[in-house]
């Protein structure tokens, strides 16, 4: 795999984000010619490492003009489109909710549509399906109920229109709960590990809901093989394990890996007035098209994460990251 993307043109949107910034490196590591768009506000610090090795091209995705001057400077052969709002639940202005995940994805694929480009690769979310009590397929029913996933249901389909009709090949996977390495500090796992970590009482809700949690190496690499399968040119799949389980076994699975001998506040947060209850992929479509299978174990990711997150401690002191 990695030789296919030896000096290849690769744009990437949303990189210095979580799930970016890990298809970043490795896109490096594989050679590819690595170019990403940032705002001038931009913390790139989950970039600092490959710094050297990436192009800056500074715009925003709200603004159409500095979208099309992004793209006719990289004239890319790839682009991953991760670049997002309201992903951080912490997020709740729904202007710029719209004018990023709707306006900013139509401003890229008609960028692209004009200058040219080998594949497309968007991420959508589980929140796009709402509420579902059944494992999830790619043709249910979007019914959002939150500006998150009612802007990305909104993005995708406007850009999955225009792109057909265009000739673009576009791909979109649609995560569920993806976790790993530098993702931000109010989130599930980390807001664990970094409590467990700092010394502070891990104050959580009372955990009831169930989730599939996937490392984020097996998310880079699905993506991967979505762009370089010549044949997945205009497809949607879910993203996950293909399991779930209470957000209470994988509290419990990290006490264990750090040993800790002390509980959880559970209860000490209440539960949101929008909670998502029981968010469970069907992941055969992307098993049977794309021969995806998580490469790596809850476990072994898991491992993984606390250990990164146990060198890397400074990075998330008095930072509000």
């Amino acid at each position: 795999m990695p030789r296919y993307f030896t000096n290849e043109k690769v744009l990437i949107t949303g990189a210095s984000g979580f799930i970016g910034s890990h298809l970043a490196l490795r896109l490096v590591n594989a050679g590819a010619h690595v170019a990403v768009i940032v705002r001038e506000t931009s913390d790139l610090w989950r970039l600092r490492e490959i710094k050297d090795s990436i192009r800056l091209c500074r715009g925003d995705l709200r603004e159409q003009e500095q979208v099309e001057a992004c793209v006719r400077a990289i004239r890319p052969d790839y682009v991953f489109h991760l670049g997002a709002y309201g992903v951080d639940s912490r997020e709740r202005n729904e202007i710029q909710a719209v004018k990023t995940n709707v306006s900013g994805t139509v401003f890229l694929v008609s960028a692209l549509l004009k200058t040219g480009c080998e594949k497309l690769l968007n991420i959508g979310s589980c929140m796009e399906y709402g509420n579902k009590a059944e494992r999830v397929r790619e043709d249910a029913p979007l019914e959002p109920f939150n500006i998150y996933g009612s802007t990305k249901a909104a993005g995708i389909i406007i850009a999955h229109q225009l792109a057909a009709q265009g000739g673009l090949p576009l791909v979109t996977l649609r995560a569920f709960g993806i976790f790993g390495e530098n993702e931000g500090s109010h989130k599930f796992f980390p807001h664990i590990i970094l409590s467990l970590l700092q010394g502070r009482e891990v104050r959580l809700t009372g955990c009831e809901q169930f989730r599939d949690y996937c490392y984020v190496e097996n998310l880079v690499d699905a993506f991967l093989l979505a762009a370089q399968d010549q044949a997945c040119k205009n497809e949607i799949f879910n993203i996950g394990c293909g399991a779930i389980r209470p957000l209470k076994d994988y509290v419990e699975m990290i006490y264990a890996q750090m040993n800790c001998p002390a509980k959880p506040n559970y209860g000490a947060i209440p539960y949101r007035r929008d909670e998502v209850w029981r968010p469970h992929p069907d992941i055969s479509k992307i098993q049977a098209v794309l021969q995806w299978a998580p490469r790596l174990s809850l476990e072994e990711g898991l491992t993984r994460t606390i250990n990164w997150y146990r060198h890397n401690l400074d990075k998330y002191q008095g930072t509000g990251r």
